[in-house]
């Protein structure tokens, strides 16, 4: 693994005096040449042929899938575990179990282990990739060392020599245990030192002038001191900036018994950063509980507040959420940069029938839209740049909303405000009471909201809302669960739309490549399809923090009912007969949309399995 392929590494530059070995050691290092596609002995082989005979005794694999790893193994070389793995015939987790059980190891997650600094300093960067090492722990002359290959007995007796041990005990852990470690140890380090020296992200203006004099009388915890204090507004500009510079979405906070970590977001997926000492925890959450004007004195109710930060000739909105846990408050930061692209519906990815559907029912003057999706898909992004699409001087246009993510010009906001007596049933009252042209509901939560909202649409309004289901047919079911009768759904509703988010492949190191068989077969991909696919490989570089993937790319599942399917509405018609009228519709389902981007060579075949589910479709 490259230096820069985890993204934890791009948050800060390795920095710091790298651990200095004797002389003699750095000339034995030298000389011996130990390359990642290490040859595999004669032992290698055999304890492979134990390992593969023991999962095919035990039932987790069979004799076929392990034909088909040792071809991938002579193909890219590697061990034959990870093969397995990489074909999906294993979890990581079954192939340490029997690895466990067939060496006698204990295997061990380093996350919740918390190392010691002294067992950490005690090998270097270097050998920590090379033999993918970890030290965990040290009792007198003895060093606990976690391995992902404990067979290595040339690497434990380098590590010995070395550093003059004289005992190392091994336990087994997953790759994804390491690669953990890699993104979280080393990053961690660095961003304390960048957090502990003044630097450019003091230069930060949060607008709260009185609320940042009021952090110089902070009371910490009895073993922090004052020197402390600023340390950790240095650490929490540094996250907040490096978060808007890694594109990240959100930052998480997260205390647990014995560390404490934070995370990012990016693209869709989440990613440790740091593990700062667990005695920073409180100072950092209340930092950043001041900075977003919350009671600090309070740690035992949820608390909601707004960061506002300039930087860099730019203004940057956060929502902040803390929640108390068993072992602490867990702060959630959400970035609400406005992306001015995003305004423009034709940008949003939408094939070019589906822009021309989406925009045709958003030009209705009557009728209610849907979008759909889980949390983190889109939705409001979505339903906003069709809000930028029919704001005209001569429309009224009224949202209600929770929270306000963003404000659109010549659009009403109203923010939910429950202690207030502002919810989404009173305020949508209120609003009709208000001769709006577009109403949009942030959410139909319930089947008060919902019931107003589809009358709405049906008196002389176009009102564009959210639903939580997994796509557009069970949007049809949900709502009449929720108490919506048949007939006022299938008179109201214009224009139902799903959508997920794919991560998008790097376009500056993604490759061009052969489609694998396996993929082939697995996605039940046609000659038609194959004969136009692009298909490209991610690599990962450091445009891409070294994921292989850059930004997001949509897909999207539109079904506007017509006459026939609204007729099955009102009859009460399964979801076999809607996915059937939907399909006569000409219908592109999330799957099928996955699918061609994955072709298009704009996402990959892995991004739509994990993300989508095979459709019925």
């Amino acid at each position: 693994m490259s230096r820069n392929s985890p993204i934890a590494q791009a948050v800060v530059p390795l920095v710091g005096e790298p651990h200095e070995l004797p002389a003699e050691a750095v000339t034995y290092l030298q000389n011996v040449e130990r390359p990642r596609g290490e040859t595999r002995t004669f032992a290698d082989k055999h304890r492979e042929k134990r390992l593969a005979s023991s999962l095919v005794r035990s039932g987790l694999i069979s004799q076929e899938q392990v034909s088909e790893a040792m071809h991938h193994q002579e193909l890219y070389g590697g061990r034959l575990g990870n093969a397995l793995v990489l074909l999906g015939h294993l979890t990581e987790e079954q192939l340490h179990g029997s690895l466990a059980r067939q060496l006698g190891l204990e295997t061990c997650d380093v996350e919740s282990l918390n190392p010691p600094p002294e067992a950490l300093r005690l090998i270097p960067e270097d050998l920590v990739r090379r033999y993918e090492m970890i030290p965990i722990d040290l009792t007198d002359e003895t060093l606990l060392v976690g391995m992902t290959d404990p067979s290595n007995q040339r690497a434990i007796e380098d590590v010995r020599f070395l550093l003059g041990c004289a005992r190392i005990e091994v336990r087994l852990i997953t790759r994804s245990t390491f690669e953990r470690f890699l993104s979280t140890r080393y990053a961690s380090e660095s961003m304390g030192q960048a957090a502990a020296a003044p630097g450019e992200s003091e230069e930060v203006d949060f607008g709260l002038e009185l609320e940042t004099t009021d952090f110089e009388t902070l009371e910490f915890d009895n073993d922090s001191d004052d020197g402390a204090k600023a340390p950790v507004v240095r650490l929490v500009n540094h996250l907040l900036t490096r978060a808007v510079q890694l594109r990240a979405s959100d930052i998480h906070v997260e205390p647990y018994q014995s560390f404490f970590r934070v995370r990012f977001r990016v693209d869709g997926r989440l990613y440790t950063i740091i593990t700062p000492p667990k005695r920073l925890q409180r100072p950092i959450v209340s930092r950043i509980k001041i900075l977003s004007g919350m009671d600090i004195a309070e740690s035992r109710k949820p608390q909601d507040g707004h960061l506002v930060m300039h930087w860099q000739r730019e203004t940057l909105n956060f929502r902040v959420s803390t929640l108390p846990t068993v072992h602490g408050e867990k702060c959630v930061v959400r970035l609400l940069k406005k992306e001015a692209h995003l305004a423009d519906v034709a940008r949003l990815g939408f094939a070019p029938d589906q822009l021309g559907l989406v925009r045709q029912m958003a030009r209705q003057t009557q009728g209610l839209i849907l979008v759909t999706g889980p949390t983190g898909s889109g939705k409001t992004t979505t339903l906003h740049a069709l809000l930028n699409e029919i704001n005209d001087p001569d429309i009224n246009i009224v949202t209600v909303e929770d929270p306000v993510e963003t404000s659109i010009p010549g659009v009403n906001h109203v923010q939910i405000q429950e202690r207030g007596g502002v919810t989404f049933a009173s305020g949508l009252r209120s609003i009709l009471r208000q001769d709006p042209d577009v109403v949009f509901v942030g959410e139909m939560r319930d089947s008060d909201v919902s019931r107003i909202a589809i009358r709405a649409a049906l008196t002389g309004h176009l009102v564009l809302s959210t639903l939580h289901t997994n796509g557009t047919i069970e949007s049809f079911t949900r709502l009449i669960d929720m108490g919506v009768e048949t007939w006022l759904l299938a008179s109201s509703l214009n224009l139902v739309l799903a959508q997920r988010l794919l991560r998008r492949l790097c376009t500056h190191c993604s490759t061009p490549g052969l489609l694998p068989p396996e993929v082939i077969d697995g996605f039940q991909l046609t000659s038609a399809q194959l004969g136009q696919a692009c298909y490209r490989e991610p690599v990962g570089c450091e445009h891409c923090l070294g994921t292989g993937y850059h930004g997001r790319v949509a897909v999207y599942e539109c079904v506007a009912p017509d006459d026939e399917m609204r007729n099955a509405l009102r009859k009460g018609a399964d979801e076999t007969e809607l996915v059937r009228h939907a399909e006569d519709l000409g219908t592109t389902w999330l799957w099928e949309a996955g699918i061609g981007r994955a072709l298009a060579g704009e996402t990959s075949f892995a991004e739509v399995r994990r993300v989508l589910n095979r459709g019925r479709r």
